[in-house]
């Protein structure tokens, strides 16, 4: 088994143009695990099956919902202090995928497929490519742009990538480890241009932090050939709320929260999102 300790990081990054500030974050402890099973039954709309290479996240995103869902599986860790690396999970999925009906498979419905971790055990290269090579459509959703990497191993007809924008300006106050969002598009215009069908997924929205942005973002989205846009809204449930205004400061704290209470916020979003991508002739579906 291969631990990797945490070290202590100190990143000057501007919130929201008030200027400039620090903050300390440790990045996670790295552990190799054995997983009993790679592919699980899903119950998203559209996907039959669920992959996850990983199970914690390094990009430490402070609005994830996840370790709200599922707390007994921390075991009193915090989520993106750790990341456990199912590494036989090739092996086991070569193994399902022999007997298991085709579907399609969504890589990843819990932790980022392509967070830093998997540039050096390569697990969802692997996956990707026996998914390929067995004929299932595959949905991938990511905030990395390392899926470029793995081009070469996508099916054209079978494969669609996605990639999440949730903020352009807030980006590093809200998912610490994430590649730029920049990033992401310019990778995913790639992508779309290579010949995959392509999306963004705009969510969750952050009432007050994503507000001057929604016209951006789906302009973005239009413009690196993204096919369509899926937007969501937060889950506020146990301190995801806290955990935002923790890492806002300033006026930036008070308009999320004045936002969050507004009666007609979410609303008045739906409807923007709905006129530009109307607009900009980009199909559009709300999770909400």
């Amino acid at each position: 088994m291969y631990v990797q300790r945490g070290a202590k990081l100190f990143l000057p990054e501007p919130l929201l143009g008030l200027g400039s500030w620090w903050f300390t974050i440790t990045r996670p402890t790295i552990t190799e695990v054995h997983c009993k099973s790679a592919l699980s039954k899903s119950g998203i709309y559209g996907v039959d099956y669920s992959l996850n290479p990983y199970f914690g996240c390094e990009h430490s995103c402070v609005y994830c919902y996840v370790p709200r869902m599922m707390p007994g599986r921390l075991r009193g860790r915090s989520w993106g202090e750790f990341v456990e690396v199912k590494v036989n999970i090739p092996r086991i999925l070569a193994s399902e995928l022999r007997r298991v009906s085709r579907g399609r498979v969504l890589v990843s419905s819990i932790t980022d497929p392509y967070q830093p971790i998997e540039r050096s055990y390569e697990l969802t290269r692997r996956c990707v490519e026996l998914l390929a090579s067995k004929g299932f459509e595959v949905t991938i959703l990511t905030k990395s742009s390392l899926f470029e990497r793995d081009l070469d191993l996508m099916d054209k007809e079978r494969f669609e990538v996605g990639v999440t924008v949730t903020t352009i300006r807030a980006y590093r106050e809200l998912e610490p480890f994430s590649d730029p969002p920049l990033r992401r598009l310019e990778a995913l215009r790639e992508a779309s241009q290579e010949g995959l069908r392509t999306f963004v997924f705009l969510g969750p929205l952050i009432p007050g932090v994503v507000d001057e942005e929604l016209d951006e973002i789906l302009e973005l989205a239009h413009n690196a050939g993204a096919g369509y846009v899926i937007v969501d809204k937060l889950n506020a449930k146990g301190d995801v709320v806290k955990s935002v205004a923790k890492a806002l400061s300033g006026r930036a704290v008070d308009e999320f929260l004045r936002a969050l209470s507004s009666k007609t916020w979410l609303e008045d979003a739906r409807s923007r999102i709905a006129r530009t991508c109307d607009r900009l002739h980009l199909q559009y579906d709300f999770c909400f």
